[in-house]
């Protein structure tokens, strides 16, 4: 972008839009097309593709994602927390009570996402007291971060922006946890990262580019930045929305789908992450890279780790 004005983050968010439109023509010709008439499905016949999806390092597991996601307290922990930073930013007082904000939210799930709210009232008393433990580390971890005493547009935690591409089986997911300014005043989105990766590395500009291409789809114009927030390194960052940073994450978003849709063929990329894999046990070189368990046991040998 050229300006922040809203004429320039309009050119800029069509920009994206064609160019991703164009890149996905290319990598996928004529498949993942919607049939006239037809109801997209996008989970069963399609590409959601995610920021969590977008930093996979591994194209064969990008291209082979297991369908195997369970909520857990690391997953109900956002949800729950936004909630709870909502409650909080109701609260006049100068010094409000994390640890009492949580245990009112966690008491009264009106409003609460339905999925979340059946998992929770599942757990027993210790599920529920780890999963309220979490929520109030990671509500103090931030507060601490932003550091400011202005009021925060706390996210929806129902779900993610989603953006449908015109033609297409595929759609875009990003989820930001607050957001401030307008669309004719500019938007600025805040993004939490619990990466162990420094502040501003190439995982924090794709996770940023990645939510500043969606809402820019979404809305027409591209927001003006985005900050990425590290309660776990303790650490933030602010990436302004150019060019440059939406042509990093449609770049992306192509090359995954192309792997999504070229299967058991999509090359491998071995690494730490192989040994927690879904599909360790059909997979040569990542056999290689953790240890054989068959062939260790069959030649006496310790299985290497």
């Amino acid at each position: 972008m050229t300006g922040e004005g809203k004429a320039a983050r309009s050119d800029s968010a069509e920009r994206a839009r064609v160019r991703l439109v164009g890149a996905l023509d290319g990598v996928l010709g004529e498949r993942l097309v919607i049939e006239p008439g037809t109801k997209p499905d996008y989970y069963a016949d399609g590409v959601a593709v995610s920021g969590f999806d977008l930093l996979e390092r591994c194209p064969r597991r990008a291209a082979q994602p297991a369908d195997d996601y369970q909520d857990s307290v690391a997953n109900a922990r956002r949800r729950v927390g936004l909630l709870t930073l909502r409650r909080l930013d109701d609260d006049a007082s100068d010094a409000p009570d994390v640890a009492a904000a949580v245990a009112e939210v966690m008491s009264d799930p009106t409003g609460w996402p339905g999925p979340l709210r059946e998992w929770v009232d599942g757990l027993d008393r210790a599920g529920r007291a780890a999963v309220a433990a979490g929520v109030i580390t990671w509500c103090i971890s931030l507060r601490r971060v932003l550091r400011t005493d202005r009021r925060i547009g706390w996210s929806d935690p129902v779900g993610p922006d989603r953006y449908n591409v015109p033609g297409r089986l595929v759609q875009l997911r990003a989820s930001h946890e607050a957001i401030a300014g307008g669309v004719v005043s500019g938007e600025q989105l805040l993004v939490l990262a619990d990466g162990v990766e420094g502040a501003g590395g190439p995982a924090d500009r794709l996770r940023a580019g990645h939510v500043a291409l969606v809402r820019a789809l979404l809305s027409r114009h591209a927001p003006l930045g985005v900050t990425v927030v590290s309660p776990a390194r303790g650490e933030k960052v602010h990436l302004e929305v150019d060019d440059e940073l939406l042509d990093l994450a449609v770049d992306r978003v192509a090359e995954h789908v192309a792997h999504r849709v070229a299967g058991e063929s999509a090359p491998t990329v071995p690494g730490r992450w192989c040994a927690h894999c879904h599909l360790l046990e059909w997979c040569g070189p990542g056999r290689d890279r953790v240890g054989d368990p068959v062939q260790s046991s069959s030649s006496g040998a310790e299985p290497t780790t």
